[in-house]
């Protein structure tokens, strides 16, 4: 969570698969829920 003062950083994400926009975008118009997708890399 952002403390007072600091700064959203300035990544893309994607929105949709043909739309992004920054994260400062999108907390602007309101509660967010980010989800991840981790590859395990030592499987292959």
């Amino acid at each position: 969570m952002l403390g007072d003062g600091e700064r959203i950083p300035e990544a893309r994400v994607w929105t949709t698969p043909n739309e992004n926009a920054t994260l400062h975008e999108i907390v602007a118009q309101g509660p967010v829920l980010l989800l991840f997708y981790l590859f395990d890399w030592s499987a292959t």
